[in-house]
């Protein structure tokens, strides 16, 4: 699928969807490199990031095939259950200033003082899928979030500009 990239960002990008694989879910990037990818490559978590800001990953068709997978594994029974999409903001912090789309970012979480600090910002898109989960016998509704994509924010556009751009490719699915 990602014929186009280079080597080194398709491994990243292989690794990326065995984490999800693994973990059933994935909340975010930074959750999927602590839990797994950490353990399992010796990539940084910037590289993946920056494996995901390639054009090639962040592109519409790409979001609405994982979205179409996603709604794939809803069983025909949990067809009318709701189908729930999240989306995220998430900074990341830098050390350094020759990063692609590094700037100076405003954190209202932080409170140590200093609220600005260098680094990247990110807004994602998740759905979250029905499946019916076996607990005691019992079958219960349980659902998977799956990421469908995260942009890097340029400060071009918003965040809640580049939140409406995910949705707008993902909900003619829906």
């Amino acid at each position: 699928m990602f014929l186009a990239a280079t080597r080194p960002t398709r491994h990243l990008l292989a690794w990326l969807l065995i984490a999800q694989l693994a973990l059933e879910s994935a909340p975010s990037v930074r959750c999927l490199f602590r839990q797994f990818l950490s353990k399992q490559t010796d990539a940084s978590l910037n590289s993946y990031y920056r494996a995901l800001g390639n054009g090639l990953v962040t592109d519409a068709s790409i979001r609405q095939a994982l979205a179409l997978r996603a709604l794939a594994i809803v069983p025909e029974a949990l067809r009318q259950e709701p189908i729930l999409l999240s989306v995220d903001d998430t900074s990341i912090a830098k050390w350094g200033k020759h990063f692609d789309g590094v700037g100076i970012l405003y954190d209202h979480a932080k409170h140590d003082g200093k609220s600005y600090f260098n680094g990247h910002a990110f807004v994602s898109l998740t759905m979250s899928v029905p499946v019916l989960h076996e607990n005691a016998g019992k079958q219960q509704i349980r659902y998977i979030a799956v990421p469908i994509g995260y942009v890097m924010s340029n400060g071009e556009a918003s965040k809640l500009t580049l939140a409406c751009q995910l949705l707008d490719e993902v909900m003619p699915i829906l």
